[in-house]
């Protein structure tokens, strides 16, 4: 007979797999394309030698982004060390069940990696929506009739958070006779999106040719503007899968204690069934299913 432990176990295996090569498929891409959205060789030739900037993996990309100041290796070894003990746990409480230890050991790791992974992209975020508020600044500095760095300083000292100290560190630099490329090069590196990309144009560009900042801003506010009108429709409709998902994936965990709270032999009797585990085994194994392709979903066009 079948053993249905080992048939959950084998296609969590694959699925893992799926998830290894697509990530890979998607690291090789970023590694081919570093810069498509510089407008010349010329400009990519330049800003490759004088930014210098190292190839990291993705995660260590997340890892800049959230601020987190430790080693890539260091972090895939504490999510090690979590999953491992969450296998030896489920070993202890079910000693003869492998697959179950295994299948919730593995959701745990794609659970941890995935949140580094939205966290990153939550504050890439923030950082976008800060920076065409800054924008805005800078035009209405501009229209007014300042210059352009001190459209910047008050865009800077009137802005907040990450992009408030970004900005006061590219004027910095800026002052101390830094090329435009390596001034701008943290935020861009850190905060890799559409907005911080076509920010650091307009940025060289006034700069190396003295263009009109005013009309560059204004084209390049209105696509951020547009983009994100775009991203919020999209949440919108979104927003119902987001939260059933949400709800589906946190109320089990919520009523278990209740229940045994309420009746504390209530979990006796699925724990000493010999088909116990195995049910417990197909119910993690369909929810991590279920958290992939839901997640799926709710990151279209993100």
């Amino acid at each position: 007979m079948i053993n249905i432990e080992f048939i959950g176990l084998f296609l969590s295996l694959f699925i893992m797999l799926i998830i290894f090569f697509y990530w890979f498929k998607k690291l090789n891409l970023k590694k081919a394309n570093p810069n498509k959205t510089l407008p010349s060789n010329a400009l990519k030739a330049e800003f490759q030698e004088q930014t210098k900037i190292k190839s990291v993996s993705a995660l260590g990309n997340h890892l800049q982004t959230l601020n987190v100041n430790l080693p890539p290796a260091l972090v895939i070894i504490g999510i090690g060390i979590v999953s491992i003990s969450v296998f030896m746990l489920l070993l202890e409480l079910f000693p003869k069940h492998i697959p179950l230890a295994a299948i919730a050991a593995m959701a745990v790791t794609v659970f941890c990696f995935n949140s580094i992974s939205d966290l990153a992209k939550y504050k890439i975020k923030r950082v976008e929506k800060g920076l065409a508020e800054a924008m805005d600044m800078m035009k209405a500095a501009l229209t007014s009739g300042q210059s352009p760095h001190q459209a910047i300083t008050l865009a800077a000292e009137s802005g907040k958070g990450t992009v408030k100290h970004h900005l006061i560190e590219m004027l910095g630099r800026l002052d101390m006779g830094c090329s435009p490329e390596k001034a701008i090069n943290q935020l861009t590196t850190k905060y890799n999106c559409v907005a911080t990309r076509l920010f650091a144009q307009v940025i060289i560009a006034r700069y190396k040719s003295g263009s009109d900042l005013t009309f560059m801003l204004d084209s390049v506010n209105r696509i951020v503007r547009d983009r994100q009108r775009h991203q919020l429709q999209i949440d919108t409709h979104l927003s119902g899968t987001r939260y059933a998902a949400i709800l589906c994936g946190v109320l089990p965990y919520i009523l278990i204690p209740i229940l045994l709270w309420q009746q504390p032999n209530w979990f006796d009797t699925l724990l000493k069934h010999p088909s116990g585990p195995t049910y417990l085994g197909g119910a993690l194994f369909l929810q991590f299913c279920g958290y992939l392709w839901l997640r799926r979903i709710a990151r279209i066009e993100q």
